[in-house]
């Protein structure tokens, strides 16, 4: 004998069997999740109302005392990591300071002995008033120390918010193209300021790696820097030593007059002005007295011309003039021996003497070069006398 199940089976969301549309089936199954997500959030609602019950009732009855509380709080705090970052963090963990900057006087009377606890007792009251006096001082000076926690926070956060609106989009490394220093004008000029030196020279944004070579050949013990690994590979497969670093960095880690000579060209046409100071003092420490310091840089008129829109725009600074690191090398105990300019400056030419109106057109030239062209870069060389 056959039978028929009592209840039909579902043929699909658009099969008219079932009762129902596909649309109304995950209307349901939504609901259904909603209604879980619900009932386990009363769960741990629920959860939370009797732990906090039960802290409360222990509290009351002394199984819990303040100083254990206090306890707790201090070992979460040094051991386990604060969760959140930036403000929020600061805030927490001021919130942690705040709920600590108390001292509980009431001691733990609790004894193996009757008399113990009797003996206990007696003590905290004979010498309560005591500790009373002395732990309302320190929780002024807890308090006092709380608030102007606060204070320095409120400040920081303010001076962030004043940081944030001013930043600029880091300037992207791949943006700058490496140089074939080698067949720069100045190379020859390096070599020959460097040829006398006894020690390791640095060269910071070494581009290729062409001018540490050419240096290593004329007899110089340099190595090379740059923040571009992909610049430097071909060099290194040729044995040449080069790091994958920013000169800021490597300087930083340099022992104090451990370089006979510093190259610095590149970066130096875009260092912040706080940066520019850092690497002033950090050349100053790391080159051994006599040591030599090269430095080329293109001219503020020619890197406003000649460099990428990209790089001009997202650059954190802008090139020097040759007098103004003249200056900042005097201060730290330098000398400058000696300043070189050359480069395309993208002078007009003047035209035939023989053209009419020769002389006047020619002197308007002058003028025009004066105020557009001129050198395009220079190099510095420097030796440190202090």
């Amino acid at each position: 004998m056959t039978t028929t199940p009592s209840t039909p089976i579902s043929a699909g969301p658009e099969d008219p069997s079932s009762g129902e549309s596909g649309s109304d089936a995950a209307a349901i199954a939504e609901a259904s999740r909603s209604a879980a997500v619900a009932d386990d959030v009363a769960y741990l609602d629920q959860v939370m109302v009797e732990i906090d019950a039960e802290v409360r009732r222990r509290r009351a009855s002394g199984d819990l005392p303040a100083s254990l509380e206090r306890e707790l709080d201090e070992l979460f705090l040094e051991f386990s990591p604060v969760g959140l970052q930036g403000k929020a963090k600061m805030r927490e963990t001021l919130a942690l300071i705040d709920s600590s900057a108390y001292v509980d006087i009431a001691v733990p009377t609790a004894s193996n002995k009757a008399i113990g606890v009797y003996i206990k007792k007696t003590i905290r009251k004979m010498i309560g008033w005591y500790m009373r006096f002395i732990a309302d001082q320190i929780i002024k000076m807890f308090w006092a120390t709380s608030r102007m926690s606060h204070v320095l926070v409120e400040h920081v956060e303010d001076l962030e918010a004043d940081v944030e609106a001013h930043r600029t989009p880091d300037l992207p490394v791949d943006v700058v193209v490496p140089a074939d220093l080698a067949a720069a004008w100045w190379a020859p000029k390096a070599a020959s300021a460097l040829s006398a030196v006894g020690g390791r020279v640095a060269v910071g944004e070494c581009g290729t790696g062409s001018l540490v070579e050419a240096l290593v050949a004329s007899g110089v013990d340099a190595y090379g820097l740059d923040p571009s690994d992909l610049a430097l590979e071909d060099a290194i497969d040729r044995g040449a030593d080069l790091r994958a670093e920013s000169v800021l960095d490597h300087l930083g880690v340099v022992a104090d007059e451990a370089l006979a000579g510093v190259v610095l060209t590149g970066a130096v046409e875009r260092l912040r002005p706080n940066e520019r100071g850092q690497l002033m003092e950090l050349v100053a420490t790391k080159v051994a007295v006599g040591g030599t310091v090269v430095l080329h840089s293109t001219t503020p008129e020619a890197w406003a011309r000649s460099a990428p829109p990209l790089v001009r725009d997202l650059a954190p600074g802008r090139p020097l003039h040759a007098a103004t690191w003249a200056h900042l090398l005097g201060g730290r105990g330098f000398a400058v021996t000696e300043t070189t300019t050359g480069g395309a400056g993208g002078a007009l030419a003047y035209v035939a003497t023989s053209s009419p109106d020769a002389g006047a057109v020619n002197a308007a030239i002058d003028a025009v070069n004066e105020l557009l062209g001129g050198p395009a870069e220079y190099v510095l060389v420097a030796v440190r006398e202090r």
